[in-house]
């Protein structure tokens, strides 16, 4: 009996010790790094925000529009654009929100790994994942992963949709740039959202961003290639 139960014991290490591996690897759940930017009309803003993310920094950038000719074809009203990351609260969890007014048409750039030097081993998985909570209008969304200055991307444009969904991207997707990419040493990951919408006025939230090494059922699946 001694014997027996040793090695259902050892069984059972053996099976949640695979279970961890194979377990989701959070890039960012916005659990941590809170803010509330400005509301723009133009022009390109950043801000950094530190936290238990990946890389324990979050970068992001949003770009209205710069020169008076580009504001008149880009935001023609004058309406703004905004960026919201949440806590979460007894009626909603944490989350990235995201806001622009009508024909705006901005562009938010969020990355992870431009504080302390980075390097991620993404070999375990097989795909990245995005947890939307809804969208309003088409969306024009990318995914970068940098070794050095050689990068591998990803994308697709993600149709409006007012319910939780989730959009992978598997690896075999992407498409290199160049040599010297490794999935073994990513330093930098940037998520790329533009307008897809004829009349702008896109908003979003997204709950989380994840690794995983398998296929969510009902994901939408982003291919490049």
């Amino acid at each position: 009996m001694k014997l027996n139960l040793a090695a259902g014991l050892a069984f059972l290490l053996v099976t949640v010790t695979t279970g961890v591996l194979a377990n989701d690897f959070t890039i960012d759940d916005f659990s941590t790094g809170t803010y509330l930017s400005p509301q723009y009309r133009n022009g390109q803003h950043s801000s950094s925000q530190y936290g238990s993310m990946r890389g324990e920094n979050r970068s992001t950038t949003i770009f209205v529009c710069s020169t008076p000719a580009d504001c008149n074809l880009r935001n023609p009203f004058k309406q703004v654009a905004s960026y919201t990351f949440q806590a979460a609260s007894a009626t909603s969890p944490s989350a990235f929100i995201a806001s622009a007014g009508f024909e705006v048409y901005p562009r938010i750039d969020m990355g992870y790994g431009a504080g302390a030097p980075m390097s991620v081993n993404f070999t375990p998985y097989k795909r990245l994942r995005v947890n939307f909570k809804g969208l309003t209008q088409p969306l024009n969304f990318n995914i970068q992963l940098f070794t050095g200055t050689t990068w591998a991307q990803n994308g697709c444009n993600i149709n409006g949709l007012n319910r939780d969904f989730s959009v992978e991207l598997p690896f075999t997707g992407f498409i290199i740039s160049g040599g010297g990419f490794s999935w073994a040493n990513v330093n930098l990951i940037n998520l790329i959202f533009q307008s897809g919408s004829v009349i702008g006025g896109v908003d979003f939230a997204i709950a989380s961003v994840e690794a995983s090494d398998t296929a969510k059922p009902g994901a939408q699946v982003c291919q490049l290639k």
